[in-house]
Parts: structure tokens; C-alpha cells; sequence
């Protein structure tokens, strides 16, 4: 929408220039001179909400599901996910469906994240993290996951240290 609103600033814009040239065309340069106005607008609402969108991360790995949401991060490993669902997870036996996903994790609380923030339907996201789960050799394909901040907290020691030292 925003490459669009664009597009119709110079043309209203070049409509404009050309009508404000005619001797009366003041009236309709004006008219024209509004419309390139909105489209600059519209196109810098647009630029304003590509800048915040979307305000949440889905990082998909090989070993791993990574959620950013601003400053907090979450992690599920792959095979420690069991159900995935859009449910309340304590609906049952009524079962609430809800526009937030829910993953539950073997020994851990379990991981809450609504897809709309990452910009995707709700469905199709339980749908991708349940194939992504079941089925290794698609998560194959996935990049492996390498932090700098895993690396900052925990640096790498390679056989310096054989015997304690005090």
C-alpha cells in the first residue's frame, strides 16, 4: 500500500504541476495538490508501521523454536514440546479456543505466544510448529542455532585448564 501511495504522490503531484500551469486550473491544481498530500501521508503511515512491524520474533532453528518479544526471550527444544494447541489449557472438557498458542513443554511451564504478533494467522502457525515438530528432516533445513549472547554468557574453554589452580 505504502509503493502505491507513492506512486499516485507523483502522479497527482505531476497533475498538479501541470494543472496550476493552465490559466484556470487554480481550482483543480488545488484539488489535485491535496490528493498528492494524502498520498504522502498515507505512504508515511505506511513507512511509520513497516518501521514497528512486527513487534515480536518467531526464530525457527533445527534443534529449537525461539520467541523474542521484546526484551523477553523464550526457547522451546523441538523434542520437548508435546501438545500444541489454540485451547485454554485448562478448558477441558470444554474446550475455549483462543487466538493464542500454546505449547506445552516436558518438565518446563509451558511456552504462551500469540502468532498475531509475529504477523501470522494463528492456524497456520500451530499448523507449522506441529510439522516442524513431527517431521526431522524438514527441521534439517532449518539454520543452526548459534547466539553471540549464548556465546557472551558462556565462552568457549578448550583444554587450558587440565589440573585446578588456586
Amino acid at each position: 500500500m505504502g509503493a502505491a501511495a507513492l506512486g499516485w504522490t507523483a502522479v497527482f503531484s505531476l497533475l498538479a504541476a501541470g494543472a496550476f500551469n493552465l490559466p484556470q486550473g487554480g481550482v483543480a491544481g488545488v484539488a489535485l495538490a491535496l490528493g498528492a498530500v494524502g498520498g504522502a501521508a498515507l505512504a508515511a503511515r505506511c513507512a511509520l508501521q513497516l518501521l514497528s512491524w512486527p513487534p515480536a520474533r518467531l526464530c525457527l532453528f533445527r534443534d529449537r523454536l525461539l520467541v523474542i518479544e521484546g526484551r523477553r526471550e523464550m526457547r522451546a527444544v523441538w523434542t520437548a514440546m508435546g501438545a500444541v494447541t489454540l485451547s485454554e489449557p485448562s478448558s477441558w472438557p470444554r474446550v475455549t479456543v483462543t487466538d493464542r498458542l500454546t505449547i506445552q513443554l516436558r518438565n518446563e511451564s509451558p511456552l504462551v505466544v500469540k502468532p498475531a504478533a509475529f504477523g501470522l494467522a494463528p492456524a497456520a502457525c500451530r499448523d507449522l510448529i506441529v510439522r516442524l515438530r513431527d517431521e526431522p528432516r524438514i527441521r534439517a533445513r532449518l539454520p543452526e542455532f548459534d547466539s553471540v549472547r549464548d556465546l557472551a554468557i558462556s565462552p568457549v574453554v578448550a583444554g587450558e585448564l587440565i589440573e585446578p589452580r588456586l
